[in-house]
């Protein structure tokens, strides 16, 4: 640099930097190394005062991830550690907590766009039970290198889970069986709707009647639109990435007694997006809803069908 030139032999500097043209910020100014900005928190504080230090924050997020069922994103483990651990934290800070530990899932990014959303279809329900939806997943048995089936009945107001069954097959029959076991232990509002795919066991005339005297209306999606079925669908999404990709069942009876725990956790303890970080039953209590969910299966009788139980739900 030239005005460094002349500094450098003894000339003023407040005169050399006029004739070189620079001012004084340019001269004088050094570049910063390192990350710009705010330094990162190193601790985190609760609501009762206690300061506790990332790696103890980092070690209660590893622990919730570890448990049975938990496949929460950055956004559920802050909703967590605000309610239930109490601590003063946001989720961009559990976010790079989780993504500096590569906790973060791996999920796949789908282009969206061209699709069309059938959002004028879908129900939207004002009170619990108003709107049902089901439909039939495959469970891969790996001991018995075998897929069951899965059948679910959804609150699309709670999302939460009415009843299920999981067996080598679903007939019409069993899927009749279920909704007798449901409307046994809950009691649908005058007017209610059950949504369906357009598979055999639904289309079945036997079924459809069985509802009509129940007087459920019975409402089909369009072939090749799951999005009109998009809560059970979304369900089955949870299914996959909450069990499904984390167990291999040895038989049938296993797997049962898998999605036993499931079904209950889902429905009192599994936090909801939709519902503002909230388990379907704690949505229902808080919105002042007179429904309850039960706790799920129904009692199991020495010769393996199950038995109906004496308690039913408060309506």
């Amino acid at each position: 640099m030239i005005a460094q030139k002349y500094i450098n032999l003894g000339y003023a500097t407040y005169k050399v930097l006029p004739l070189c043209g620079l001012s004084r910020s340019s001269y004088y100014y050094q570049s910063k190394t390192g990350k710009r900005g705010r330094k990162v928190s190193q601790h985190t504080l609760s609501h009762d005062g206690i300061l506790y230090s990332n790696a103890y924050v980092l070690e209660r997020i590893e622990w919730l991830l570890s448990q049975e069922f938990i496949d929460y994103g950055y956004e559920k483990v802050a909703a967590w550690l605000k309610n239930t651990e109490r601590l003063v934290i946001n989720e961009k800070k559990v976010y790079r907590l989780m993504k500096q530990a590569r906790l973060l899932s791996q999920r796949i990014r789908r282009n969206k766009r061209g699709k069309r959303i059938a959002q004028d279809l879908l129900p939207s329900p004002e009170a619990a039970f108003q709107c049902l939806q089901t439909d039939i997943k495959y469970i891969y048995i790996h001991g018995q290198h075998r897929n069951a089936l899965l059948i679910t009945v959804l609150d699309v107001y709670s999302r939460g889970v009415l009843g299920y069954r999981l067996a080598w097959s679903v007939t019409k029959h069993q899927v009749i069986e279920l909704m007798k076991e449901i409307l046994y232990h809950y009691q649908l509002p005058e007017k209610a709707t059950l949504r369906t795919d357009n598979g055999s066991q639904f289309e079945a005339g036997l079924f459809r009647e069985y509802l009509k005297e129940m007087a459920i209306e019975h409402e089909f999606t369009h072939v090749a639109t799951p999005q009109e079925n998009c809560y059970i669908e979304s369900f089955h999404s949870i299914i996959e990435s909450a069990v499904c990709s984390k167990y291999e069942f040895e038989d049938l009876q296993e797997a049962k007694e898998t999605f036993n725990r499931f079904m209950n956790f889902y429905n009192h303890e599994r936090l909801h997006g939709s519902l503002g970080k909230q388990a379907p039953s704690q949505f229902l209590k808080r919105t002042n809803s007179a429904k309850k969910l039960r706790n799920l299966p129904l009692e199991q009788t020495t010769d393996g069908k199950l038995k109906l139980t004496t308690q039913l739900v408060e309506s």
